[in-house]
Order: C-alpha cells, then sequence, then structure tokens
C-alpha cells in the first residue's frame, strides 16, 4: 500500500492494488483510502503512463473519458499491452487541494514470465530452520606432518579458534515458494544451502526438508577427471540418486542440452571449465525436484549456455509452480533480490540477507 507524502492539510491519501501483475488483458482495481478526514465530499482523478512516458499513446486519464474527476473511490483498468505502468491517484478535498499517491503495475505478455503467486498462509512447510548455527574450528598454526600435530597435541599447543558462519538463523518456507538468500561474500549463504542439501550438520538448532532435493551448490563435484564424459554422466547421476535406467533413458537429453555431442568419448580433463560445467548442469536439471537449490551456478559457461540454462530454469517454475523452489543467483538475474549491508534480517516472505 502507497500513502501520499504530504501532511500539511491534515489529511492523506492510500492507495491499494489487488493485483501488482497482471497479464495483458486482464484488470487491476485500484482502492484510495482518506486517512485523517471524512471522505465525503472527496473527488478523485486516475491516471496512468507506460513506462513513465508522456507522449501520445502512452498515457490517459478519467478525465479524458469523464471530464472531471470522480466520486467513485475505486477504478478497475483493463491494461492492453505488457509494460511497466505507473499510476496516479489525485486526491481532491472540499476545499479542491489535491493530493496524489502512487502505485506500478506490471503487465506481462502472453509468453513473458511472471513470478509464481505466494503460497497461501495454511500451505506445507517445506523447509524449517530453527536456531541454525554453524561454528567451524580453525588451527591456529600450520601442522606439516601428523607426527607435528600428535606432538603438539600431547603438549597441550594446539590451539584453535572459532569461526562463526551463521548465527542463530530461523526461518520457514511453503509449498510454491520462490526464496532467496542474498549477502556479501563470506556472509554464509553457500553455507546455509549446504545446511539445508544435508551436505553440512548445523552446530546448533535443526533444518527439516521435506521432499527430494536437486543441489546445484557445485557444479561438478564428484566427476573423475581421468573418466570420459559419458562415463562422468553415470557417476555422477549415480551421487545425485539417480538410477542407471534413469540416465539410460534421459542420456540423450541430457547430451543435448549440453549442446557437447561430439565429446562425449573424450576425458573429462580435457575438458574446459566451462564444458565440465555443462555437462553438470545438464545432469543435476534433468529431474523435476521438490527442491531446486541454486547456488550462483547460471553464471557459469558462455553466454548462449547461460542464457540456456536460465531460460530450463524459468521452464521448472512455469512447469511446477506447486513445488518448491530454492534460488541463491546473481543479483543481474533475479531484480526481485535486493543487496544488504552485513547482519541477517527478513526483507520480506520470499528473502533473506546475510
Amino acid at each position: 500500500m502507497s500513502e501520499s507524502p504530504n501532511k500539511e492539510l491534515g489529511w492523506s491519501v492510500q492507495v491499494s492494488l489487488d493485483t501488482h501483475e497482471i497479464r495483458a488483458g486482464e484488470t487491476v482495481t485500484a482502492t484510495p483510502k482518506i486517512i485523517g478526514a471524512d471522505p465525503e465530499g472527496f473527488r478523485f482523478n486516475y491516471v496512468w503512463s507506460l513506462y513513465d512516458r508522456w507522449d501520445e499513446g502512452f498515457w490517459d486519464t478519467t478525465e479524458h473519458q469523464f471530464g472531471g474527476s470522480i466520486t467513485d473511490t475505486s477504478w478497475t483498468f483493463t491494461f492492453t499491452e505488457p509494460g511497466r505502468y505507473h499510476l496516479y491517484i489525485d486526491a481532491f478535498d472540499s476545499l479542491n487541494n489535491p493530493q496524489t499517491v502512487t502505485a506500478w503495475v506490471v503487465v506481462a505478455g502472453d509468453n513473458d514470465f511472471m513470478r509464481p503467486p505466494l503460497p497461501s498462509e495454511d500451505a506445507e512447510t517445506v523447509v524449517a530452520v530453527n536456531g541454525v548455527s554453524e561454528i567451524f574450528n580453525i588451527a591456529s598454526e600450520q601442522f606439516n606432518s601428523l607426527k607435528e600435530y600428535f606432538i603438539a597435541f600431547v603438549r597441550g599447543e594446539v590451539a584453535f579458534k572459532e569461526f562463526k558462519a551463521l548465527d542463530d538463523i530461523s526461518f520457514e518456507v511453503k509449498r510454491g515458494e520462490a526464496f532467496g538468500l542474498v549477502g556479501t561474500n563470506g556472509s554464509g549463504k553457500s553455507t546455509m544451502l549446504k545446511i539445508i542439501a544435508g551436505v553440512l550438520e548445523p552446530s546448533k538448532g535443526t533444518c527439516e526438508v521435506k521432499g527430494t532435493i536437486a543441489p546445484l551448490i557445485e557444479l561438478g563435484a564428484g566427476f573423475d577427471m581421468e573418466l570420459t564424459a559419458k562415463e562422468n554422466i553415470y557417476l555422477n547421476g549415480a551421487l545425485l540418486g539417480y538410477k542407471k535406467e534413469f540416465i539410460d533413458s534421459h542420456f540423450d537429453q541430457i547430451v543435448e542440452f549440453a549442446e557437447l555431442e561430439g565429446f562425449m568419448d573424450m576425458p573429462l580433463k580435457n575438458y574446459s571449465s566451462g564444458m565440465v560445467a555443462r555437462i553438470a548442469f545438464a545432469i543435476a536439471t534433468v529431474t523435476e525436484p521438490d527442491l531446486l537449490i541454486v547456488d550462483e551456478t547460471l553464471s557459469v559457461g558462455d553466454f548462449l549456455f547461460q542464457q540456456s540454462a536460465r531460460i530450463a530454469s524459468k521452464s521448472w517454475l512455469l512447469q511446477i509452480m506447486l513445488r518448491f523452489f530454492w534460488f541463491l543467483t546473481p543479483l543481474t538475474w533475479s531484480n526481485a533480490f535486493v543487496t544488504a549491508p552485513f547482519g541477517l534480517r527478513k526483507v520480506n516472505s520470499a528473502c533473506l540477507v546475510l
């Protein structure tokens, strides 16, 4: 809900929209509310502007349609063209003093990607993190052999300092919700995802997860560089829990997505890092998991592969919106996520800043 900033008149106007994201041809209802005064006698004028442009064809008002402000305290707009629309609601009191409040509406085309709606309050909780802390012990000095370490240990000279990567983190994620972790380097994003994926055990607290998981945390982990790409597909697939029959039936799909049809019998040690990333991403994303964990892996490879990876991720979102997805993506792709300084705080129901 938005509110006009001018309080000198003793009243202000707020506006609420029934939705902020629609497809072309759908409607949005804007409802203003007068705060601090009797709304009797107030008049309203509703203005929309496409991309805040004011040349002909990019804006219109109810004054154009009715020849003046109207007394209706809500207005329903139908947007026929996709784009970002800026709504301006002008409110006039009985003395004709005006105040203005604004709001944005995003209108998507028929084939445009739209974020799935937020789940209902009674939706199933698929990730429950309660009081999770992760503490790593860092040796104060380096030992070159086990003998040196044992002697120092007997003498009581082995000392560790604690590094707290996560400190008392708690949150819940509902089924159907897209969730993001955002933070600076070293703030604990990957550590939190590894706990959710089951790679790490929390030092304190609990983390409960329901459903199958496809972790895209470290692409290429578990590959044997001496084996061929074909052999590594079966090896890495087995580590992710895929049966041989499943890999057999999806092998061509994996190779096609990785765009490495002519290199399957080449040892992985002869691959570039981008080619390894292609294979790893294609293997991990061949299935539709209940829980998809992505840790900055969409930034690997060349720009054509990055585009394919992002299209694939968006396709999952469109195909199985009732499932749950966990995103830790580069900020350049997911503009719903915002950066923030150190410290943990909840920004909204779909983002945590570490």
